[in-house]
């Protein structure tokens, strides 16, 4: 046991490596430590001895060893319990301690090279997570690992779609936001292109973006298809709502809609449109525009699909306190289906908030009597002052309520309409530009590096070689033409003119 400890030990991080070490032999240490474990007989010998082994390796420093040596582990297990999750791997059991330790320790440089084995063990700790019922313990580690892995969060894999997932199951929706508000505009790299071959990224060189050892080969993440994405977005925006940040539902729920389709739309697609409806009048007290990059044949089948929630919109815009509840009442069968009853009864709540609101793009000034009476059968007239305080509270309303001396006469309600308002909305359109420009700065930055990987890329030697072959063809062609034929062509063209 001691010999293979040694040779276990011999790596160390990357940024314990002695100073000098280049890359390419760090690289070459890494790869003859990863044949060396992958020798035929080095799971059994090592799963045998593992616990000795873990117990005396550092993951922090010997993180590709105390991975492959885990996961020998856990391996032997399940052959000898046959079980996928014994008890050894659940919360409370050594293997599980061992995995939390070192997904929390992990030289990030190292697991570059076991993509694959990384993956796994962070399933398994979900799966485990989620076999005792208690999602919770999984979801601030995966959400570390995320971002250790990949600090921008740039790249998407199938663990963004665990994270979100498992944050939903436990309800603790902040945990995601580190992750979920990122801008994620890469998936795992696609190998196989020629230049590839000549102009390899050696996974522990310094790189300016994640996209560079998060490819397909290195397995970071599980075969990825649309639906994957769409789920992501889609499990996003119910998080937003959980947090009543309505804007940023809207956006993910306006991408899972306006998903490329060719005839029908899928069955993800239509659930993001019905709770984007909802989420428009929770966010805005009205149904805004439909993204303009959707067809409107789409949007007609959205339309045809989603008819109880266009009347609940209709009978909110237009102030219609009781006609709101009667269709939601007809349609209560149509939310307990489509697990919208708890939006839906959120736009009830809001109806009044959103009334008060447009009262203050009437009036200037109004007796609380007054206000009362506009928003009369939504709320006890008892309770309107109240509310309003609330709404005023909330940044709902910039208002300020103005009490008589003595007692005498009816509050008055004051609404804003000066500078305070116009510097608030500027300081807020300042902060969006702010944002947009940021995230325009990725996007042409991105968009550079696809220009040349294309340029690059095997299907445009393709058609440049395609390309060339025509112009060889066309000049082979006019330098036959005898001389006398010089003018066939016009003669040609003259005979066509003729027919018409």
């Amino acid at each position: 046991m001691a010999e293979i400890l040694t040779r276990l030990t011999s790596l160390p991080a990357r940024s314990q490596s002695p100073h000098g070490v280049h890359n390419e032999k760090y690289d070459s240490q890494i790869r003859d430590l990863i044949s060396y474990l992958k020798q035929p007989a080095k799971p059994s010998e090592i799963g045998n001895a593992s616990q000795y082994l873990l117990d005396n390796l550092v993951p922090s420093e010997h993180s590709l060893s105390y991975l492959y040596v885990l996961n020998y582990r856990i391996q032997s297990i399940q052959n000898s319990t046959k079980n996928i999750l014994p008890d050894d791997i659940l919360p409370g059991g050594y293997s599980w301690e061992r995995a939390v330790l070192f997904l929390q320790q992990f030289d990030p440089i190292q697991m570059r090279y076991a993509g694959q084995e990384w993956r796994n063990l962070v399933h398994l700790v979900s799966q485990a997570a989620l076999a005792v019922s208690k999602p919770l313990l999984a979801v601030q580690i995966i959400k570390d690992c995320i971002l250790k892995m990949d600090p921008h969060s740039r790249v998407f894999t199938s663990i963004h779609l665990v994270l979100v997932r498992l944050c939903l199951l436990s309800k603790s929706y902040g945990h995601a936001l580190p992750v979920l508000d990122r801008q994620i505009y890469l998936f795992p790299t696609i190998t196989g292109q020629a230049y590839q071959k000549h102009h390899r990224h050696m996974p522990c060189a310094v790189h300016e973006s994640s996209d560079a050892f998060i490819i397909d080969d290195s397995e970071f993440s599980s075969k990825l298809t649309y639906r994957d994405c769409l789920q992501y977005l889609l499990y996003g925006s119910m998080i937003y709502m959980a947090l009543k940040q309505w804007s940023k539902a809207q956006y993910c729920l306006s991408m899972v809609m306006a998903s490329p389709v060719t005839n029908s739309v899928s069955k993800i697609m239509v659930e993001a449109y019905k709770k984007w409806i909802l989420v428009s009048l929770l966010g805005h007290g009205r149904l805004t525009p439909e993204p303009g990059i959707i067809a409107s044949h789409v949007t007609r089948i959205y339309q045809s699909l989603t008819k109880p929630y266009a009347s609940v919109a209709e009978a909110f815009e237009r102030g219609d306190y009781r006609g709101l509840i009667a269709e939601i009442e007809i349609a209560q069968s149509v939310w307990c289906m489509d697990n919208n009853l708890g939006l839906v009864s959120q736009v009830i709540r809001a109806f009044p908030g959103f009334m008060v609101t447009k009262l203050g793009k009437t009036f200037c000034a109004l007796t609380m009597q007054d206000a009362a009476y506009r928003v009369s059968g939504c709320l006890p007239s008892q309770e309107i002052e109240q509310f309003v305080a609330c709404t005023i509270m909330s940044n709902m309303l910039d208002a300020v309520l103005l009490h008589p001396p003595n007692n005498n006469g009816h509050t008055m309600l004051r609404l804003a309409h000066g500078a305070k308002s116009r510097l608030s909305q500027e300081r807020r359109v300042q902060c969006q530009l702010i944002s947009v420009d940021q995230s325009f700065h990725v996007l042409a930055n991105t968009v550079d590096q696809s220009n040349i990987e294309l340029d690059l890329g095997n299907d445009h030697f393709q058609f440049l070689q395609k390309s060339q072959r025509w112009v060889d063809h066309a000049g082979k062609i006019g330098r036959g033409f005898p001389a006398g034929n010089v003018n066939a062509a016009d003669t040609d063209e003259d005979i066509m003119s003729d027919l018409h």
